[in-house]
C-alpha cells in the first residue's frame, strides 16, 4: 500500500489542478439544489468514481446518511464531522479538494471534494486512483 500511496501522491501533486477541474466538472453535470436523499442518490449514482457523499450542516453535524452507489448507511448520521475541517484549510471558491488519504472502511485511497452551499457543506469522496487512471496519468508516472 505504501508504494501505491506514494505513487498516487506524486501524480496528484503534479496534476492537482487538472484532477480538481475534472472532479468539479463531474459534479457540475449533476448540479442541483435538491439536497434531499433522493437528489443526492442521483448524484452519487450518476457520477463516476464517486464512492460516497453526505451533507454536513454549519454546526459540523452530519445531517444525511452516507450515500453509496448501491446502499445507504445511516450509522454516521448525527456525527460531529469537525475533524474533517482540518482537510479544508483554504477556500478559493466554493470547492475544496483534499490531499489523498487512505479510507479504512473501503481499503481505497480517496480525495475529499467539499462543496459549500449557504448553510450546508457537501462532502464527496472519490476513488483517486480510478480518477488518475481514467485521466491517463497513471501510466505516465
Amino acid at each position: 500500500m505504501t508504494e501505491e500511496m506514494e505513487k498516487i501522491e506524486e501524480i496528484y501533486c503534479l496534476n492537482r489542478e487538472q484532477i480538481r477541474s475534472y472532479l468539479i466538472g463531474l459534479l457540475n453535470e449533476h448540479e442541483t439544489d435538491d439536497y434531499s436523499l433522493e437528489g443526492l442518490k442521483k448524484v452519487v449514482r450518476g457520477t463516476p468514481y464517486l464512492m460516497v457523499a453526505y451533507i454536513v450542516n454549519d454546526d459540523c453535524i452530519q445531517e444525511s446518511p452516507n450515500i453509496y452507489k448501491d446502499h445507504i448507511n445511516e450509522a454516521k448520521q448525527g456525527m460531529n464531522r469537525r475533524a474533517f475541517l482540518r482537510y479544508i484549510s483554504t477556500k478559493r471558491d466554493r470547492f475544496f479538494l483534499s490531499d489523498p488519504y487512505y479510507n479504512e472502511t473501503s481499503g481505497k485511497i480517496y480525495v475529499l471534494l467539499y462543496e459549500e452551499h449557504e448553510d450546508k457543506m457537501l462532502f464527496f469522496n472519490f476513488d483517486i486512483k480510478a480518477v488518475i487512471q481514467h485521466l491517463g496519468l497513471w501510466d505516465r508516472a
